[in-house]
């Protein structure tokens, strides 16, 4: 038996893992700590109890975070196990899973749309030349048709209620005059609401203007010579939150670029860790691993 290698997006709402020649094994809530008894579980789940082969394992990191916490997540999965323990960054992860030969890309946006936000990044022969969060997450969506409901109703819905309306109602683009579907909203104290899809439409509304503006900022940020390629390949998106519908012709609309959602955009992060590390020279390059 030869060690499996191992690729783990740490997600605000999930942990998904992927496992070479397997594909995504599991996707589950993080617990409630700081990495490590997460980490210990998964990996421990994994494996199983056959402990001689120590897995490799990747691990995604926001492009943001501090060296100090990236030596503590690779200290912390070294401890749950592993044989060898690597970091990438989600924007990098997220455009492997895609599909993109990030290596020999002569530049190409990608947008990681997660719960708790967005990662943006212009991608140029494996480097991130330009990054950025921008806080248009999946929750605060959520969030925003929960306060709209309660500003137009005067009913309160809990965030999970605010999701459902967002995933059966929601859309980027606004529904055509006089044919908005509807839903009912189960309101927290009992009771129903009709809900419109026009209603979920303006609540979302400010925040995917918010996501247009941090991603003009991160392509403001390319540098001119990368332009041409960048206005020939565009953006691509992933994440759980890119699959609300007409995300991709609004934002390409806004952006005058081309722009594409991935397949199974919600593993893509999971899946481009994994597969990273079958390509450990751009990781060593950051020096974020420790075997």
């Amino acid at each position: 038996m030869l060690s499996k290698k191992i690729g783990i997006d740490l997600g605000t709402s999930s942990v998904t893992v992927y496992v070479k020649g397997e594909g995504i094994v599991l996707r589950e809530p993080p617990a409630d700590d700081r990495a490590g008894p997460t980490l210990q579980r998964v990996i421990g789940r994994v494996i199983g109890r056959q402990r001689i082969f120590r897995p490799d394992v990747m691990l995604s990191v926001p492009g943001a975070v501090t060296g100090v916490e990236r030596r503590a997540v690779l200290e912390a999965t070294m401890q749950a196990g592993a044989k060898s323990a690597y970091l990438i960054e989600k924007p990098l992860a997220a455009a492997i899973g895609a599909g993109i030969a990030i290596a020999s890309t002569d530049g190409i946006a990608v947008c990681d749309l997660g719960a708790s936000g967005a990662e943006a990044a212009v991608i140029v022969q494996g480097e991130m030349v330009t990054f950025a969060v921008i806080r248009a997450g999946g929750e605060r969506l959520d969030q925003a048709i929960v306060q709209a409901v309660a500003a137009r109703h005067g009913v309160a819905i809990d965030r999970r209620e605010g999701e459902r309306l967002k995933l059966e109602l929601g859309r980027a683009l606004a529904p055509e005059r006089g044919r908005a579907r509807v839903a009912q909203a189960k309101a927290a104290g009992g009771g129903e609401v009709s809900i419109d899809a026009a209603e979920v439409h303006a609540a979302l509304a400010p925040l995917l203007d918010e996501l247009v503006r941090g991603l003009e900022e991160v392509i403001g940020l390319t540098p001119p010579a990368v332009a041409p390629a960048l206005a020939r390949n565009g953006l691509v998106l992933s994440g759980g939150a890119a699959q609300l519908p007409d995300l991709d012709r609004f934002l390409g609309g806004r952006l005058r670029l081309p722009v594409v959602v991935a397949r199974n955009a919600q593993a893509c992060v999971a899946t481009g860790t994994g597969l990273a590390l079958d390509n450990l020279q751009m990781i060593r390059r950051g020096q974020h691993y420790i075997t």
